[in-house]
């Protein structure tokens, strides 16, 4: 029987709980290093497919690779050394030259043994050199001590010396198994004083201690019986399954929360459910509070009745079998009852001081050291929004209720930082100004407006309910990042110490989404002018650079959230790009025509007069001006010019209409006209004053194609942009 030439390798680090925000990402980084490092060493069979040819798992205390097929040794490698050209290596009777000859005593070989080989320049002597592959089980040690002390997480710590390696957190046994069954072998390498071994660690209540594991399959069934459930997949699975049967026999379901699912699944091995109650009377507090309560503080899962109120129970999962004598479910209703007892002190007490009576705390609350205080901040809010709202009320989309609403809210949105209920539950700013102007009668489009206006926060976040809240979410997020970069803050490479990106992207999205008619140019002026800071760079340069940070964010907002192709984005940007919202809806009519035979091949031609224009005319054959009507020929030429000015006036009519995919219709029609003239007309024409005219017609097209889009920039047949490729919404 022929021995198979590959075998598995199995890895495993163990190590202390890893943060569960960590997990899956350091699980997917050690597969991928894994497989890179053994591919640069040859030591992968030849990729079928874009599959990853390792799969890979995790738990809290662990993370694990296993590898199915590796070859055992490395594929012999020829190499081939080039000498000089043959034309030079031997003389008229055939004989070697000393150039021959010296390449063949400097490879230590005859030249008998040089072989020729044809290259674009000529023929050449050559060497082939077989280099004999190296046994994996020689190279995989290094491979894996260089792999797993490799990985980088956000944060990593020593647990040796400073000398040693830096890891999550401390490692406490390495399993590195090569082959299976009798003939595993155990590759030996050690990592800060821990030495490999051929075995695992169950769980650290219900399977404690040691495991002897010969195989994959082995190893997950001993995992199994030791109470660990390696597969986050099938973690998910048992979550939703326990979550179901703690709820079995009673009213009620849960509240759906995929962020605190998913960090049960990176924090438990074995998960169990477990239900547990609390005094219905704290019922009266907001469902914000208590659901953030629960969440954020005690990882419980809120439950509701059918419609949508909740009720006085929630789940928790544990990292055990069972609770069978219900001392842990006592545990957490205690716990609980003492932090929804705090909540509820909290907002008796803040209610004592309204939140108008709390504005002249914010001078003693610091926003930034550089930037001032939070009073400092909403001055320079209100006068950004000043000029927001008198924008759009002069457009007629906003009233003057509206805009005094709007100015209302921005005085209060940063008054609950001085409240308690803020101070110990963080995550609840602006939510809490928005409750606690609503219980103190302060208007809904206000108490709407405080509430919303850190919203967006992504963009699969929702926009402002409203367009008051609106308003106060734009001059805020605006004010941000006007003076995130007066300080010299912006963002750089992956580094972005204010989050201006995803304060960005929300000033994009609420424009656009909001249908806020604003172009940006103002609106940074405005916040730059209302700064008193001490400039890092000159004023110029920082306006410049937050203009290019727009664009840049529109440029991304619409290829990653509208999934707009790429050089449609391209091309409506390059007709300008100043407001938002008509990039927008310029981008989404240019998408809507793209599949028409005529828009296609308008672009095309409009590549073709670009070219003309920029690249085979001078200054010698033309200048911009008005067309001759008279020095046009009869047939092509006149019908295009005619066509033309039939063209621009309704295109424009629609433009100033706002109906962006009619005018683009409209200008998708000259394509007939056009293919005729450059197919009968000759644009260089020997006679300068015809020449000048039909450049003209051209300059006159150019202007035309490139108004809501350049034409020229579109890519004939090009794809959707792929959002899955993209790294980050807030890249």
């Amino acid at each position: 029987m022929k021995e198979a030439k590959t075998q598995p390798l199995l890895v495993e680090i163990g190590c202390e709980e890893i943060p569960a925000r960590f997990l899956t990402r350091a699980q997917d980084d050690f597969g991928r290093s894994l497989v890179k490092a053994l591919q640069d060493a040859r030591l992968l069979p030849a990729a079928a497919g874009s599959t990853l040819p390792a799969q890979c798992y995790s738990t809290p205390r662990r993370l694990t690779v296993w590898v199915p097929t590796v070859l055992k040794r490395q594929p012999d490698q020829v190499e081939e050394i080039v000498g000089p050209p043959v034309k030079v290596s031997f003389d008229a009777q055939g004989k070697p030259t000393k150039a021959a000859e010296s390449f063949a005593a400097k490879n230590s070989v005859t030249v008998d043994a040089l072989a020729r080989v044809t290259t674009p320049k000529g023929e050449y002597l050559a060497l082939h050199e077989t280099h004999r592959g190296r046994q994996a089980l020689r190279l995989l040690p290094e491979i894996l001590s260089t792999v797993v002390t490799g990985l980088s997480f956000p944060k990593s710590m020593y647990w040796t010396n400073k000398s040693g390696p830096r890891f999550v957190r401390p490692i406490r046994w390495l399993l590195a198994l090569w082959g299976e069954g009798s003939k595993a072998q155990v590759i030996p390498l050690e990592i800060a004083g821990v030495k490999s071994a051929a075995t695992t660690e169950g769980h650290r209540v219900l399977g404690w201690g040691k495991r002897r594991v010969t195989c994959f399959n082995d190893y997950l069934k001993k995992l199994a019986r030791a109470g660990v459930e390696l597969d986050p997949a099938k973690r998910r699975e048992r979550v939703a399954e326990q979550l179901k049967v703690a709820l079995e026999g009673q009213q009620g379901r849960i509240v759906e929360d995929q962020g605190l699912e998913e960090w049960v699944v990176n924090s438990t091995e074995w998960p169990s459910g477990l239900r547990g109650e609390f005094d219905k009377r704290f019922l009266h507090l907001p469902r914000e509070i208590l659901v953030t309560v629960m969440r954020d503080h005690q990882k419980y899962f809120a439950v509701e009745d059918r419609k949508g109120n909740l009720l006085p129970r929630f789940v928790t999962v544990l990292n055990l079998d069972r609770d069978s004598r219900g001392i842990i479910r006592e545990g957490h209703e205690r716990v609980l009852t003492a932090r929804f007892a705090d909540a509820e002190f909290f907002w008796n007490a803040d209610q004592q001081q309204p939140l108008s009576d709390r504005t002249a705390s914010l001078a003693r609350v610091t926003y930034q050291a550089e930037l001032g205080s939070y009073a400092d901040k909403v001055e320079r809010v209100r006068q950004i929004a000043r000029l927001i709202v008198q924008t759009i009320a002069d457009a007629g989309e906003m009233s003057h209720g509206e805009a005094e609403h709007a100015l209302r809210a921005l005085e209060l949105c940063k008054c609950d930082l001085t409240t308690q209920m803020v101070k110990e539950f963080t995550e609840l700013q602006g939510v809490v100004g928005g409750l606690y102007a609503a219980a103190q009668g302060e208007p809904e489009e206000v108490h709407q407006a405080i509430y919303d206006h850190y919203k967006p926060e992504g963009l699969e976040d929702a926009c402002p309910r409203s367009k008051v809240g609106a308003v106060v979410s734009l001059a805020d997020k605006l004010d941000s990042v006007v003076g995130g970069f007066a300080i010299g803050q912006e963002p750089s490479g992956s580094s972005d110490p204010f989050a201006l990106r995803r304060q960005g992207n929300g000033i994009v999205k609420v424009l656009v989404e909001c249908a806020l008619p604003l172009p940006l140019r103002p609106l940074v002026e405005q916040g730059m002018n209302a700064l008193t800071v001490e400039w890092r760079k000159p004023q110029s340069e920082v306006f410049s650079s937050v203009l290019g940070f727009f664009e840049e964010r529109l440029k991304f907002y619409l290829e990653t959230g509208r999934m707009i192709r790429y050089d449609t984005v391209r091309a409506v940007l390059a007709a300008g790009w100043e407001s938002p919202l008509d990039v927008a809806r310029r981008a989404e009519a240019l998408d809507a025509i793209r599949g028409g035979e005529d828009a296609e091949a308008l672009s095309v031609a409009a590549k073709r007069i670009k070219n003309i224009l920029g690249k085979s005319a001078t200054a010698s054959d033309w200048e911009p001006g008005e067309v001759d009507e008279g020095m046009l020929e009869a047939g092509p030429e006149k019908k295009l010019y005619q066509a033309y000015v039939a063209t621009a006036d309704e295109a424009g009519s629609y433009a100033m209409a706002g109906s962006f995919e009619k005018a683009l219709g409209v200008i998708a029609g000259l394509r007939p006209a056009v293919d005729r003239f450059f197919d009968k007309v000759l644009v260089m024409a020997e006679d300068r004053a015809v020449r000048e005219n039909r450049l003209r017609l051209l300059g006159k097209l150019d202007a035309l194609f490139s108004g809501i889009a350049q034409f020229a920039e579109l890519v004939p047949g090009s794809a959707h942009v792929d959002a899955s490729t993209l790294k980050g919404s807030d890249k």
